[in-house]
């Protein structure tokens, strides 16, 4: 175990999270244990040598933990024990290419059951991660429908009612109902294509700057100047990473087009091989965000980026304007989408 650990020093695996290490070392300790099971116990060579993750709990992955680092992990332990264990025995004894022989195939049956076990459990967290995220924008969807068609619709059916009343009595109301109604209908319309261009996330297909210049066409409020500029080249950030980075801006975006009142608002986003920073700022009413309660779509926002390892902070001061800066690490090891 020593010699493993040294060597997993070396190849760095688990050197930007320990935890990854003490992963590694945990299932190499158990894979020995299975290995010492098969080997004292009754069956063929190339039948029972095998015990897998049914005798322990495989622990669950780590965030940062990524298949390249399984594949160095496994080799490592392979080459480790195999090496331990040809100049322990002794080449002249008999049988001692057949003990050999059992013991890497019952190392290699134990070390990919446990693997095996322990990627699916990772699937199955990364699957609930993915349902639980599709689930908060459906939400955000039903409540942006609710508040914002909805209400349109509901002052134009309302008003059409009253056209409908005013015109059987004769009142000269109905013709303003009416027009009413009718701009009821226009603003509802508008806010279906907002959504539409909201919905539309980045897909690597253009630009960082092009899809946020584009987004901000369905969001923008009239007499609100916005200003764009993104630096450094996106390859130096996973795709999954760019595309949650993009939705995290676009929702900082839209919070400060609807409750700011600025001027002008400006988004900057800096990609470096070693961090990307991204900075949305506003010249609106401020607010503070200790005395705010943090609303759905922050909370959305935040859980984004921390997902992949970064963080959010947002400062305020009322009359003052406001400002909301993403900080995220390098490319990332295991990096969830």
């Amino acid at each position: 175990m020593a010699g493993y650990e040294q060597r997993l020093s070396v190849i760095g695996v688990g050197a930007d999270d320990p935890g990854v290490r003490r992963f590694c070392v945990g299932q190499a300790r158990a894979v020995l244990d299975d290995v010492l099971l098969a080997l004292l116990s009754e069956g063929s060579f190339l039948g029972a040598r095998s015990v897998g993750p049914a005798h322990a709990a495989v622990p669950d992955y780590p965030q940062a933990w990524n298949p390249n680092d399984a594949h160095r992990a496994i080799i490592t332990l392979f080459d480790v024990v195999i090496e331990a264990v040809t100049r322990t025995v002794d080449g002249s004894c008999p049988g001692s290419s057949r003990m050999i022989a059992e013991g890497a195939v019952s190392l290699h049956h134990s070390i990919m059951a446990r693997f095996k076990a322990a990627l699916e459990s990772k699937a199955r967290a990364l699957l609930q991660e993915t349902a639980q995220a599709c689930l908060d924008d459906r939400r955000t969807v039903s409540r942006d429908l609710h508040d914002r068609v909805g209400y349109s619709v509901s002052v134009a059916k309302q008003n059409l009612e009253l056209c409908e009343l005013y015109r059987y009595q004769g009142n000269a109301a109905a013709e303003h109902k009416m027009r009413v109604a009718h701009q009821a209908l226009h603003e509802a319309l508008d806010q279906v294509r907002e959504l539409a261009s909201e919905l539309r996330a980045y897909g690597g297909t253009d630009s960082l700057a092009r899809a946020l210049q584009a987004c901000t066409e369905g969001i923008r409020t009239p007499g609100t100047a916005i200003e764009i500029s993104v630096s450094g080249h996106e390859s130096w950030m996973p795709a999954e990473a760019l595309d949650e980075l993009y939705l995290a801006l676009r929702e900082a975006l839209r919070n400060a087009f609807a409750h700011s009142c600025a001027r002008t608002v400006t988004l900057h986003v800096d990609i470096a091989p070693h961090q990307t920073r991204a900075v949305v700022k506003d010249d609106g009413v401020g607010f503070d965000p200790a005395a705010t309660p943090e609303g759905v779509g922050l909370a959305c926002m935040r859980e984004r980026i921390e997902r992949l390892g970064g963080t959010v902070c947002i400062t305020g001061f009322p009359g003052r304007g406001a400002s909301v800066e993403f900080l995220l690490p390098a490319r990332r090891k295991g990096m969830v989408a």
